[in-house]
């Protein structure tokens, strides 16, 4: 083949990513978000600023779960979502603790669910510990979503989780997930937010954290594409194995998709974390606003797309591959279950042999973008390892 036929066809692949990959209903959603809304969740939930609870003016000085504060900030953000106008649960684990539950339910599919969530309680065990990175911030961001996302309809379920009792290990996000589908719902994907304002060396590196556990890759690939799709302009940083120690920990462990988003913790690690000192001064807010961006477009991406799911094993595994759907759209998933042996590149063929496009991987999951000149028909695609390679037909619907 020549150069400059590959050239080509990578060229159109590229700009096809780009036309298709933005959703306006994400982008005004995105635009809707203020960062002074969550700031003053943030100031609300460290004790910088006061809050009203049941009519009562007080201060949440900190959200330990042994201090008062704690029960202090769950009434507080109970009575925000309600305000918000959400259906509100709350799931009761042990004496203390109890997680709390916003639920947006779709108008397609009610019982399909993607979950956005963080823990509000905080450390260290002193009667003042604002805990505003770890983690107000990503609390802060679920009410922000709260507030941005009612505005909007989904065909699938939004759930709003805040979790408890984090710090003493992640209690009330274990003691929840095995209950997950008890009431026949299923979880799409769950994506967790745990530090996202300590940005001491200004480099917009945030962290995705992920596991090859059902289509946990998806998400991750939806996240990076997000990025670019809305300019949010972080440098990412994937780590798999993902980080063990917060609350997208349980839902790997029990074979559900998620990720979870964060600061940098290797290279860029918050110093003032579980001291009296952690407190909005230290953010940088417009990484903050970056970070809450990107973890609400990847759930808004999924959440309007009822084409392509995850969650749900939508083809057979052929030959170590999936790859889905089929028919298709505008984008397919491939994925390898074999993880020594990643993909190294796809190529589309029509039924005449004639190759459309190239596109180069180095991965075990990716998302492949048609041309938007694509017609409806079928095609071949042919996926290549270092090892061996193998065709599949599709069809464009």
């Amino acid at each position: 083949m020549r150069i400059i036929s590959i050239i080509c066809s990578m060229i159109l692949l590229t700009m096809s990513e780009y036309a298709h990959a933005q959703n306006p209903i994400v982008q005004n959603l995105l635009n809707d978000v203020r960062l002074d809304s969550l700031t003053n969740f943030v100031k609300q939930l460290s004790g910088k600023k006061s809050v009203v609870i049941n009519g009562v003016t007080d201060t949440i000085k900190s959200r330990q779960y042994q201090q008062p504060g704690n029960e202090k900030a769950f009434q507080f953000m109970k009575a925000e979502f309600i305000r918000f106008g959400y259906q509100v649960d709350s799931f009761q684990f042990n004496a203390s603790g109890k997680n709390l539950l916003a639920i947006k339910t779709g108008y397609k599919y009610p019982n399909k669910r993607f979950m956005l969530g963080a823990h509000y309680d905080n450390w260290p065990l002193t009667s003042v510990a604002p805990g505003a990175d770890d983690n107000a911030s990503g609390t802060s961001t679920v009410l922000e979503a709260g507030r941005v996302f009612a505005n909007y309809s989904f065909p699938y379920t939004i759930v709003f989780v805040l979790w408890d009792e984090e710090e003493p290990g992640l209690l009330g996000s274990i003691a929840y997930v095995p209950t997950i589908g008890s009431n026949s719902e299923t979880l799409m994907g769950y994506v967790n937010v745990d530090m996202l304002g300590w940005d001491g060396n200004n480099d917009s590196v945030a962290d995705i954290n992920v596991r090859p556990v059902a289509n946990s890759y998806t998400l991750r690939d939806k996240a990076v594409l997000c990025n670019t799709a809305y300019n949010l302009q972080l440098n990412l940083h994937v780590v798999d194995p993902g980080n063990g120690s917060t609350d997208h920990a349980p839902f790997w462990n029990n074979g559900h998709s998620a990720i979870g988003i964060d600061e940098e913790y290797d290279n860029d690690f918050n110093p003032f974390w579980h001291t009296p000192a952690d407190s909005l001064a230290q953010f940088n807010v417009s990484f903050y606003q970056k970070c809450s961006k990107l973890a609400y477009a990847t759930i808004a991406e999924f959440a309007l797309d009822t084409v392509n799911t995850v969650g749900i094993k939508e083809s057979k595994l052929e030959n170590g591959f999936q790859i889905y759907p089929n028919p298709f759209s505008e984008q397919i998933i491939i994925r390898s279950e074999k993880h020594n042996e990643p993909i190294e590149s796809v190529a589309l063929f029509d039924c005449t042999g004639n190759i459309i496009f190239e596109k180069r991987i180095d991965n075990l999951a990716t998302t492949v973008f048609m041309p938007a000149t694509l017609h409806e028909g079928i095609y071949f695609i042919k996926v290549f390892t270092s090892d061996h390679s193998f065709v599949k037909k599709i069809i464009r619907q």
